[in-house]
């Protein structure tokens, strides 16, 4: 087909000439966004009588899930038709991207700079001080916000071809459609526990939130009910469109779009229906979305980008005792992997202040190396815990995972056995079948 007779079928498609195949289309969205929506409020866990108490101190500060769904879904059927970007070469594609991760950059560093000015006792006139950057800040905002939905379009297509390449199919298609919205992901309130780490209960909250009023909630939550409290902000949040945070690096960004998108592919197959089943099922998942974004998000960032793949890193061996820390170089993986170690520990033997103690001081001790930890507790690790290949988690459903990726042949294979998990029993049995297999 002639590239004339496909701009006149484009045009007959949303001229609605062909009303029939544009009805199944909504339709498909629609059962997308109810699918998310049906995920994400089972997102927000824990048990009924905890969350009712809850709902008076977080109330005005609640995240309205279906109300910012309904707007992104508009904003994204209306640029159905548009096809942005689509007449640019490669090259300017990929340029217009690395310009919009740039600027995303520059706004974080002088929206920081102005807060610090305005946080400092002697500055007398903070407005005046921080004029310039203010100017400056305008005028970044407004081309930021000019290439967004153009930034987002070229990015969509370019996700939407390397899953196809994959093989990360349905029908021939990739399914769900890949949609995301930069803008800001809600923060997310965690409540564990404190004799135990725990994902007890998970509400979103709005995003953008003073620091004062979240270290209130926090307070306030942990006094009332005596449990461990963190407020975090996320970094994407799995609705149909997705969320990303812009302001990180771009192989960053590539990876949590498909980390995202797995989100919303899972929802369709017993993994995503029964992700909060079960504690554990809730790691599956988030694990799975993890190894599968970050080898599809890397390659797309390597095959685009330019950007290099990173280092593999082998999986933890449970099996095998820590090393010594080095007085010469901070290894913030290991270390926090040797913070959780023994946090269990402590929390098994029942001795809960002690363990809160020693959190503590570890966090003065990141801080002190240059990671800002604001709060090391049993809600940190029910929430970082839940990425099995992370540093924070000595869940052993994350090596299980990776060597199941390792023993089949390619993604699109791992990802058609994960998604048909429906217990954690069933991950041993897969991996037990495919230890056979080599």
């Amino acid at each position: 087909m002639s590239r004339w007779k496909r701009a006149d079928k484009r045009r007959e498609w949303f001229s609605g000439a062909d009303k029939g195949r544009r009805a199944v289309l909504v339709g498909l969205l629609v059962l997308v966004v109810w699918a998310g929506l049906v995920a994400l409020s089972n997102a927000q866990a824990g048990a009924s009588d905890l969350k009712k108490d809850l709902a008076a101190i977080t109330r005005g500060y609640r995240f309205d899930l279906t109300r910012h769904t309904v707007a992104a879904v508009a904003a994204k059927l209306e640029a159905l038709g548009r096809r942005s970007g689509t007449r640019l070469a490669p090259d300017e594609q990929r340029r217009l991207v690395e310009q919009y991760q740039a600027r995303a950059q520059t706004i974080a560093q002088l929206e920081d700079a102005i807060e610090r000015v305005y946080a400092d006792p002697t500055v007398t006139d903070p407005e005046t001080a921080t004029s310039l950057m203010q100017g400056q800040l305008g005028q970044i905002r407004y081309l930021h916000a000019t290439t967004r939905p153009i930034v987002e379009a070229i990015l969509e297509r370019q996700m939407t071809a390397t899953l196809a390449e994959l093989g990360l199919t349905t029908a021939g298609l990739v399914f769900p459609p890949v949609r995301f919205d930069f803008s800001s992901p809600p923060n997310y309130l965690i409540i564990s526990p404190r004799d135990r780490i725990e994902l007890e209960v998970g509400l979103y909250l709005q995003p953008d939130l003073d620091l004062s009023v979240i270290t209130a909630l926090e307070n306030e939550i942990a006094a009332r009910f005596d449990r461990s409290v963190l407020i975090e902000g996320l970094g994407g949040i799995g609705a149909w469109p997705t969320v990303v945070l812009d302001r990180a690096d771009l192989a960053w960004i590539l990876e949590t779009i498909a980390h995202e998108w797995v989100h919303n592919y899972l929802i369709f197959y017993p993994l995503g229906r029964g992700m909060f089943s079960d504690p554990q099922m809730n790691t599956i998942n988030e694990t799975v979305a993890t190894l599968v974004g970050q080898e599809v998000g890397r390659k797309l960032a390597h095959d685009v980008y330019g950007i290099p793949y990173p280092a593999p890193t082998p999986p933890p061996d449970p099996n095998r005792p820590l090393p010594p820390p080095d007085p010469k170089r901070f290894d913030f993986n290991l270390e926090m992997r040797r913070t959780r170690l023994r946090v269990d520990e402590l929390l098994a033997a029942g001795r809960v202040e002690e363990a809160e103690t020693y959190m503590e001081e570890r966090r003065r001790l990141f801080v002190a190396h240059g990671y800002p930890l604001r709060k090391l507790n049993q809600a940190y690790f029910a929430f970082h815990g839940s990425y099995a290949t992370g540093a924070a988690s000595t869940d052993p459903i994350g090596p299980k995972l990776q060597e199941l990726r390792q023993l089949t042949p390619d993604l699109a294979t791992f990802l058609r056995l994960a998604r048909g998990i429906r217990e954690p029993a069933d991950l041993d049995r897969l991996l037990a079948e495919w230890r056979d297999r080599r």
